[in-house]
Parts: structure tokens; C-alpha cells; sequence
């Protein structure tokens, strides 16, 4: 839409929200709607209208709507798909969006707006920059951390939770000698981001190119040693009867297991852990928690954050483009970034995103929204400053993660050798990333085929 000469007219900026699928969580996506709201009532001159879509949908839909001519000036992506956004293409070829860090040019405030972007966490900022340049703004940030069934681990004589390979699997050895305990440990997901922040911890790659952030990924591995190591202690707590591969090695169904007292441990997403404590005490016990489990002492803590942020369209009229940049930052000042920590009414809860924001929630006066929020929190802000923390930059993430998860299922559930099969995973996603460099990479570029995010 065209900016009106009518300097007194509002120019209105259209926002895509990445919501889950079906828009199962109810709240997904509300803070920043609300924060558009507080922004269109503090800018009258104008207005965000927000507009929700699946996550794993929305870089098609972008895709979809910039070939049709009427894409939005602000469109939230999956941490993972950064690449994606990146690769994305307007009408003449060029990139559809611009790098935040860019478009601010170095202005302390815009349309009387803070930037906020020197107050981001380290590690956030380090998450979604490429080449060292901002390109896009946080607007959710998770973890994973590791939940115990409190009777189970005091009965097992476990009085902390495990902070390692190790400690874990130790607890697992003796919550299986309780004579009454459950018939299994411990579950987690087989889903990639959580492989992903285990690969980090151990200061693992992904992909060349200082796992894209230097330069653009053009080889994946999926069978390194970091990850093989990860994989076998995984099949090892599986071969041991500790592990409990759930029906769909699913975030759901592993908690599902953990309600039901199938096992005493469980990692899940600090995304929707606010609404299980009181699920946990409704299944008729409570729930404690911690950071997730890391090799050994020496390993980083990880990073690999998962979430969301925004992207913004390059190009737009100078309007149009200031008004969308205040957005950005109107909807990570510090009181949103801190009411976005607790928000009463929404089970979706973000970890720090900005310095203040942590100084808040690590203040012993704040009561924590949920077990385990502060571990997760201090997990993000002291995860190395290593492109292995960083994750990586790929693109056709979701079929390169399908690889990793197809093979780790083979291994789990059917026996396979670690070695083999993860370097059959390699292949697959090698033929992924090419098919997307492809594209991106061609004269003129063009946006790739195969975009739903994981």
C-alpha cells in the first residue's frame, strides 16, 4: 500500500504473527498485538495492524503475498529460519527483506522510540545476526530444561537435578531401583532444537562457515563427533531401559508420559512450562526443575535459543519504514520485555530477551512464573560466545532437521548403527541445502521451493 501524501492520514503497517499450528496455544502472538495497540494509541499518525498465521505456514504465505503484490512490511519467522527470511526475494530479485541493524543506521531513537537493540542479551543478538549485523528483532525467546517428579527423586535418594550426562544418568540408575518407581526415567523429544542446543553445549557445528554466520552455509554434518557422542549416550540410557521413547517422541507426548508418572524425568520447552506446575499437581505431585543436562561441567550451557523475530521489509516509503522500525522497537521496551516475562492471562511465556529485562527476572524480589525459569533464563545469557552457541544458519532447515530426526528415530527405536545411519542423514540434508543454495544462488536468485519452517 502506498504511503498517503496526506501527512495527517495514519499509515498503516501490516504485521504477520507466527502462531502455533491450528493456534492450539491460545496467547501465541497476543503480547505483541497488544503491544501494537499501545503502539497505534502512542502514534496515532499510525497504525499496525496485526494479522496471525502458522508458523510453519508463514514463509510460504510471505512468499506467497510478495508474488501477489501484497506482502507484509513486518513478518515474524521461527528462530530457525532466519536463513529463509534471508532468501526470500522481491519481485526484481532482490531480498525482501532488509537487515534491522541496517534500516536503524545507527539512530538512538525513532519516532521518539528508544532503540532498544544495545539492550539485547548478548547471546540473543548473537542468535539472530549474520556477519555480525543485526536482521531482525526478537519478539519470544525459550529454552529447553528438564522437569522431575519430586517424590519420584527424593524417594531415589537424587536431591538435585542432574547437570549432566552423567549426573543424569546416574538419577536414571536410581529412580530404576525403586522398587515401586515407574518403568522408565527419563524422556525427551526426539526434535531438533533440542539436539541442536546439546550439539552447542559441546561446542558442536552444524554446517561450514562458522555455521553460516561468517559466510553462507554450503555443507552440513550431521554425523560429527559431537553429535555422535550425544546419540549414543542417548541409545545408551534407551539400551539401558531408562529412556522412554513415546509414542511420537513428541514435546506432547513426552509430557504426557511425565503427567501419567510414567517416568520421574521429562525435558520440555520453557514455552508452555508455566501451565504445569499446576497440571503436575493435578496428576498428584510437583514438579521441580532445572537447566538442561550438558556433557560435562566444562560444556557450555548451549544456546540454539528457540522463538521468534521479526523481519522487515526493505524498500518501504520512509513512513511507512519509520513507523515499522518504532514498532520494532516500541515492542521490546522495557515494559513490554517485562511484562512479556509473566503475562497473567497468557500460558506462553518468554525468557529475557533484553538486559533489562534479565536484571528483572534474576532479582530474588520477582517470583519465578513457573520452576526452572530462572536456570533456563541464566542458561541463555551464559551460553558461549561461539557460532556453535550461536546455532546455525541454514537454509531448508526443516527437511535437514527431518533428516537428523528420521535417523535418530532409526537409531532408537530399530537398532541402527549411530555412524551409518547419521552419515545417510548427512547425505539427505546435503541434497536439502543444495536444493535451497540453488535457488538462492542463482542468476538472477530467486526465493526457494521448500519453505516451511520446522
Amino acid at each position: 500500500m502506498a504511503d498517503s501524501n496526506a501527512t495527517d492520514e495514519p499509515v498503516t503497517i501490516e504485521v504477520w504473527l507466527a502462531v502455533s499450528p491450528g493456534d492450539v496455544l491460545q496467547g501465541h502472538g497476543d503480547p505483541l498485538a497488544q503491544a501494537a495497540e499501545s503502539f497505534n494509541r502512542a502514534h496515532p499518525q499510525h497504525q499496525v495492524r496485526t494479522r496471525k498465521i502458522e508458523a510453519h505456514l508463514l514463509p510460504e504465505e510471505v512468499a506467497n503475498a510478495v508474488a501477489a503484490g501484497n506482502p507484509p512490511d513486518i513478518a515474524e519467522y521461527y528462530s530457525l529460519s532466519t536463513q529463509t527470511a534471508l532468501d526470500t526475494r522481491a519481485a526484481d530479485g532482490e531480498p525482501y527483506f532488509v537487515p534491522v541493524e541496517r534500516a536503524i543506521a545507527g539512530r538512538a531513537k525513532i519516532l521518539g522510540e528508544p532503540v532498544v537493540v544495545d539492550d539485547l542479551l548478548p547471546a540473543v543478538r548473537r542468535h539472530y545476526s549474520v556477519g555480525g549485523e543485526l536482521v531482525s528483532m526478537p519478539t519470544f525467546v525459550s529454552s529447553n530444561i528438564l522437569c522431575g517428579n519430586k517424590a519420584m527423586l527424593d524417594a531415589a535418594g537424587v536431591t538435585r537435578m542432574p547437570q549432566t550426562w552423567q549426573e543424569l544418568t546416574a538419577a536414571c540408575a536410581a529412580v530404576a531401583k525403586l522398587p515401586d518407581g515407574p518403568g522408565h526415567a527419563v524422556t525427551w523429544p526426539n526434535y531438533s532444537w533440542l539436539i541442536h542446543m546439546e550439539l552447542a553445549g559441546q561446542g558442536g557445528l552444524l554446517s561450514d562457515n562458522g555455521n553460516g554466520r561468517t559466510g553462507r552455509s554450503t555443507r552440513v554434518r550431521l554425523d560429527s563427533p559431537e553429535l555422535l557422542d550425544y546419540v549414543r549416550w542417548w541409545k545408551h540410557l534407551h539400551d539401558s531401559g531408562f529412556y522412554l521413547p513415546t509414542e511420537e517422541m513428541h514435546y506432547v507426548t513426552a509430557m504426557q508420559a511425565f503427567l501419567r508418572q510414567e517416568v520421574a524425568f521429562a525435558v520440555t520447552t520453557t514455552a508452555v512450562a508455566k501451565i504445569l506446575p499446576d497440571m503436575a499437581r493435578g496428576a498428584g505431585f510437583e514438579l521441580v526443575a532445572g537447566g538442561l543436562p550438558r556433557r560435562d561441567a566444562r560444556s557450555s550451557p548451549g544456546g540454539v535459543l528457540g522463538g521468534g523475530s521479526f523481519f522487515l521489509a526493505a524498500g518501504l516509503p520512509e513512513r511507512r519504514r519509520d513507523g515499522a522500525l518504532a514498532y520494532l522497537q516500541h515492542q521490546l521496551n522495557p515494559q513490554h520485555a517485562i511484562a512479556r516475562l509473566d503475562d497473567d492471562p497468557n500460558p506462553m511465556t518468554s525468557l529475557p530477551i533484553t538486559e533489562t529485562a534479565y536484571r528483572h527476572a534474576m532479582a530474588g524480589t520477582w517470583a519465578e512464573p513457573f520452576p526452572g525459569f530462572r536456570a533456563a533464563a541464566e542458561q541463555v545469557a551464559s551460553a558461549a560466545d561461539t557460532p556453535a552457541a550461536a546455532g546455525a544458519a541454514l537454509g531448508n532447515f526443516s527437511n535437514i532437521n527431518l533428516a537428523l530426526t528420521k535417523a535418530i528415530e532409526d537409531v532408537i527405536r530399530n537398532g541402527a548403527d549411530p555412524a551409518i545411519r547419521l552419515r545417510a542423514a548427512t547425505e539427505q540434508a546435503q541434497a536439502a541445502l543444495d536444493r535451497h543454495n540453488a535457488a538462492a544462488l542463482a542468476d538472477p536468485p530467486r526465493t526457494p521451493a521448500e519453505l516451511r519452517a520446522d
